[in-house]
């Protein structure tokens, strides 16, 4: 017996190969990966966009003043990190997996796979998570060396910050790596593959949130849905949105104590002040506080006796991340498993 076939890793190997049919498709699509330049390629691009900001503010002196440079790990997170992420990522999520099934109906190579012991479900399955390791995999990397990095830098590291800023940032590469390949098992060609998942990404970025505004709108206007009862729905829409439920948990880790979570889910509204109270008292569970700034009053969300409700914490929130590789899944594989390959 060989030393590849010996080991603990070869029987967590084995065991996984016979438990679960769609981790022998997992494999190969990560195994692929390596043998091909695009994973160090990604893990290259993923490190010198991490990396570039700090070297130029921190060790050049370039774009942040020294006032800013104390501001430390808030100011980098909050305001390049997250604008870089919320925009690069689920474009290299596309390229890495909007052709991982259409191109092998393209070729005909899906009909060898599936004559192999594998359903269509275990295809689908494999495809995701094979290809959510080839992402995830050069990103954590890469955000190893950056942590190196910064704790070399004049900054002032916060590992515990940084750990769950890159935990946040894994899981939300993970779920547009799993949108992408479930829109890929929808459709024939890649080019059509591609273009769904480019509108998607640009309904996601650009135009959820307006409707989940609009839907509140709607409920007010048409239905005579008033109140509270409307900003849940809104709030929940929201949140339902990858790219802004990201945004609003790095956010509350940015925030200080525990206040954090109720201010980052506030934040995502932009009312007048009745409708800014009524969020914050009625649907957050805080104490709306009015102050006079240069525009006018504007409404304050504090702590208030009740803690924030459980669907809008932070732990919650990654569940409505994580809800959108179920639904991605589901569709993709009753569109699959409808499909004349």
């Amino acid at each position: 017996m060989s030393t590849a076939d010996a080991g603990p890793l070869a029987d967590v190997d084995r065991t996984l190969r016979n438990t679960f049919e769609w981790y022998t498709v997992s494999k190969k699509e990560f195994k692929d990966a390596i043998r091909s330049k695009g994973l160090w390629l990604l893990g290259l691009i993923f490190t010198v966009a991490f990396i570039s900001p700090v070297a130029l503010a921190l060790y050049f002196d370039v774009g942040v003043s020294q006032g800013a440079q104390e501001l430390g790990m808030q100011l980098l997170l909050s305001q390049i990190y997250t604008r870089m992420v919320t925009f690069l990522l689920p474009i290299v999520a596309i390229f890495v997996g909007f052709a991982a099934i259409s191109k092998e109906r393209t070729s005909g190579s899906l009909k060898l796979l599936l004559s192999l012991p594998h359903s269509r479900k275990d295809v689908i399955i494999g495809k995701v998570l094979g290809r959510c390791a080839v992402l995830g995999v050069p990103l954590a990397i890469s955000l190893g060396l950056t942590a190196v990095f910064l704790a070399f830098s004049r900054l002032t590291f916060k590992p515990g910050l940084f750990a769950v800023f890159s935990f946040f940032t894994l899981v939300f590469a993970l779920v547009f790596v799993a949108i992408t390949v479930s829109i890929s098992g929808a459709f024939s060609k890649s080019l059509w593959s591609g273009a769904a998942n480019f509108i998607v990404y640009f309904y996601f970025t650009f135009l959820w949130n307006a409707g989940a505004n609009g839907v509140g709108k709607i409920l007010t206007n048409e239905l005579g849905v008033t109140g509270a009862i409307r900003w849940h729905a809104v709030l929940l829409l929201k949140l339902l949105n990858p790219n802004q439920a990201y945004q609003t948990l790095i956010s509350s880790i940015l925030g200080e104590g525990e206040n954090a979570a109720r201010a980052a889910r506030y934040q995502m509204f932009s009312q007048g002040e009745q409708a800014s109270r009524t969020i914050c008292s009625s649907v957050l569970n805080g104490s709306p506080q009015a102050q006079e700034g240069v525009f006018g009053t504007f409404v304050t969300c504090q702590a208030g006796s009740n803690p924030i409700p459980f669907v809008y914490s932070d732990p919650f929130v990654v569940v409505f991340m994580l809800v959108w590789v179920g639904i991605a899944a589901t569709i993709s594989y009753y569109t699959f498993n409808l499909a004349d390959l």
